[in-house]
């Protein structure tokens, strides 16, 4: 008897540690767009691109977001929107993003430069997100 309470009681502790560590997806994604888009070495990759001080960023497949947010930092700001428009600089056409992997891929306007981003949660401090490379690609 005693032996089924212990381990009634340690299969209730191993419920309730799992449970509290359990994120839901869509707090993981709001967590990483809000690192992802403040980010300096993104930041600076947009700049390349930038013509004035806002960056418009469409995401119709809900990759990040399913309602429109903005992002400011010191230099320009960053919109982004779910809702279909003829006028953005960037389109979100594929975004992967787990616990502590994620794959971007950025469509740029003119259809022929896609820009890859692979940020992953650090290990030092567990709740930032690092991008650990960036990389350019031609898509034509």
């Amino acid at each position: 008897m005693k032996k089924k309470f212990c381990y009634l009681i340690v299969l209730i502790i191993l419920c309730i540690s799992c449970g509290t560590q359990n994120i839901s997806k869509s707090e993981i994604r709001e967590h990483f767009a809000k690192q992802f888009f403040m980010n300096k070495n993104v930041c600076r990759e947009f700049k390349k691109y930038i013509k004035g001080n806002t960056i418009n960023i469409i995401d119709p497949d809900h990759y990040i977001t399913s309602e429109s947010q903005v992002f400011k930092n010191a230099d320009f700001s960053i919109n982004i929107s779910s809702k279909r428009k003829d006028e953005y600089d960037f389109y979100i056409k594929k975004a992967i993003i787990n616990e502590n992997l994620a794959f971007l891929v950025l469509w740029y306007k003119d259809h022929t430069t896609a820009l890859c981003f692979y940020p992953v949660k650090s290990e030092y401090t567990p709740d930032l997100w690092i991008i650990e490379e960036i990389t350019t690609r031609s898509i034509k």
